[in-house]
Formats: structure tokens, C-alpha cells, sequence
């Protein structure tokens, strides 16, 4: 009797001076990995401000294939949230704040009694960025005693995030590599008067002459007070394939004829029918999509004017984002 008193003293003894072991650790952390990547802060913003992409590359998903997830209408920016279930249990975050293309506030409640704060930090270097994913908070006294079992929130925690980090820059580089053609078929373009700079050049050299013209004539434009009345385009008057030469023009369309000085000047480009096709993606799928759309052309029953001037509108160039696969080029090819 005497032995199982003992026992039950030993035990009361032991919980009470691991409750106060346990009521005395610091609860406080901020657990974070950082990496860096070759994309710009833009895209990655964009991304991690939509939760709905988090199923993309959220590492959590490896340990149970079979969370689901749940999406209210508003899931970017401030106020949006979203909630899971899964075999650890359910939450929940939302967003509280954030500093476009540089800094993302969240909340997240794993029903543990703390709300800890998730934070992205987004630091953008000379050719890539600096990512930071972190979670802070302080740990409840049932939570404490959980990690301490697990040994240690930080050691639990921060593959996860260095794990995290690496399938978001995969999916990222993934996503931005995606491009389509859609052919539109004959279409006739009405042409118009237009401000330019031309220039010849060996093929390898044509993507930085063309992004000093690009600046030239869109600076004579906001210099002068001109009107554009539509997105730049380039038009190709010769692309010599054996001596590896090509003579362009980069050019802003106008509503009419101006007089001009210096290293502009004002083009016609006549009404014509035209074989349209629409390029979305990385311009170095450029080829591939002007290649696309000549077969398709001829595909269709359609005759290329050979002594014509195929041009291509940038609807959406990296003047409007960094993300190539929000690219979106019309090509015009000049059919009989």
C-alpha cells in the first residue's frame, strides 16, 4: 500500500515539475528560411496573393495528399482567406496586409487556441529576389508541451518552409514557361499612320537594338505630347535566314500624318488582309510561333505574300509585366 502511495506522489511530483518546466519555457518563436530565385518579386507576389496557387506548391500536400482545401469568393489581397482539412486536423488563414511586390501579412488558425502570424518578405536583387517565408507567434501552454514531445517547433517547422520555398520556384519557373498559339485566320487589318525607328542588325543583336528603339520612339511620344492610339508593333521589311540579318522597324501607331525631327519619323501602314495569329508566352518561343503560323497558313489554303511585310502587335509586353506567360503578341502575316 505504501508502494502504490509512493508511486502516486512520484507521478503527481513528476507531472507538476514538468507542468512548471513546461509553463516556464519561452513561448515565443519566428521560425523563417529564405532562398533565392531567379524570378522576378512581381510574379512571386502575385502568386503567394492568390491562395488558391497554394495547392500548386503548398509542401504540406507531400505529408497528406488527401487535405482539402476550401476557397471563399475573395481569396487575394487583403480579407481573403481560406480554410482545409486533413488528417493533423483543420484551419484556416487569411490576409491582413500587404505592400505589393514586397511584403505579405497573414494570419493562421490551426484551432490550437494562438493565432500565429505567416509573413513573406520579398527583397528584389539585381537578377533575382530574395524570398523569406516565416511564421511568429507564441506557443499556448498545450502547445508548448506538444513541441517539446515533437522535439521542438523549430525543428519541425523549418524544412517545411525551406521545402515550401522550393516547390513554389519550381512551379513558378513551370508556370512562366507556359505559351499557346491560337490561329485566328484571315482577318483584314486596317492599318494606319504610325511613328518609328529603323534598323538593321545582325539577328543575335535584333532583341537589344529593338528595346532601345522601343524607348526612343516611346520617349519622342511622351517628349512631344503625342497620342498613341494602340500597343507599339514591329514590322519585319527583310529577314535574311543564310547571313543571319534582319531590318525592322519598331513603331507606335498615330491617328495621322506628323511632321517629325530627328531619329523618328511617320509611316504608313496600308489597309491589307492578313493571316492573324495570337502568340501568348516567352518571346524565346517567338520562332516556333512565327513557324506555327506560316504552316498553319498554308494548312488553311492560304497564299503568303512574298514581298510583303509581316508585322506583329505586343498586346501585352514586359512593358505591362514580368511574367512571360502573360505575354501576348498578334501576329499578321499578309495573305493574297
Amino acid at each position: 500500500m505504501k508502494t502504490f502511495k509512493y508511486s502516486i506522489i512520484l507521478i503527481a511530483v513528476f507531472f507538476i515539475g514538468a507542468s512548471i518546466y513546461i509553463a516556464l519555457l519561452d513561448g515565443d518563436y519566428d521560425i523563417k528560411q529564405t532562398r533565392k530565385m531567379n524570378i522576378s518579386s512581381e510574379v512571386i507576389f502575385e502568386n503567394i496573393n492568390d491562395f488558391k496557387n497554394w495547392q500548386h506548391w503548398g509542401p504540406w500536400y507531400e505529408l497528406d495528399p488527401n487535405i482539402v482545401a476550401s476557397f471563399p469568393e475573395k481569396t487575394i489581397g487583403v480579407g481573403a482567406s481560406y480554410t482545409w482539412t486533413g488528417k493533423d486536423g483543420n484551419g484556416s488563414m487569411k490576409t491582413i496586409s500587404f505592400i505589393e511586390n514586397k511584403e505579405l501579412i497573414q494570419e493562421i488558425d490551426f484551432e490550437t487556441g494562438s493565432t500565429p502570424e505567416v509573413y513573406w518578405i520579398l527583397n528584389e536583387l539585381k537578377r533575382e529576389t530574395e524570398v523569406t517565408w516565416g511564421m511568429r507567434g507564441k506557443s499556448s501552454f498545450a502547445e508548448k508541451a506538444y513541441w517539446l514531445m515533437q522535439g521542438g517547433i523549430e525543428k519541425n517547422l523549418k524544412p517545411m518552409y525551406e521545402r515550401g520555398l522550393e516547390l513554389l520556384e519550381l512551379h513558378l519557373i513551370k508556370e512562366m514557361d507556359k505559351h499557346s498559339f491560337e490561329f485566328k485566320g484571315a482577318v483584314d487589318h486596317g492599318g494606319g499612320f504610325y511613328l518609328y525607328q529603323t534598323s538593321t542588325c545582325n539577328v543575335e543583336e535584333s532583341d537589344i537594338k529593338m528595346k532601345k528603339m522601343l524607348n526612343a520612339v516611346s520617349s519622342y511620344i511622351n517628349d512631344n505630347n503625342i497620342q498613341s492610339y494602340g500597343k507599339p508593333f514591329l514590322i519585319t521589311h527583310n529577314w535574311d535566314e543564310i547571313n543571319k540579318t534582319t531590318t525592322f522597324s519598331i513603331c507606335f501607331p498615330i491617328n495621322e500624318r506628323l511632321e517629325t525631327n530627328g531619329d523618328v519619323s511617320t509611316g504608313y501602314l496600308k489597309p491589307q488582309k492578313t493571316f492573324k495569329t495570337i502568340f501568348k508566352g516567352n518571346y524565346k518561343y517567338s520562332e516556333l510561333a512565327w513557324n506555327s503560323a506560316f504552316k498553319e497558313l498554308s494548312n488553311q489554303g492560304f497564299k503568303f505574300i512574298e514581298t510583303s511585310e509581316p508585322f506583329e502587335v505586343y498586346l501585352v509586353s514586359p512593358r505591362d509585366t514580368s511574367n512571360p506567360a502573360h505575354w501576348v503578341t498578334e501576329i499578321y502575316l499578309p495573305i493574297e
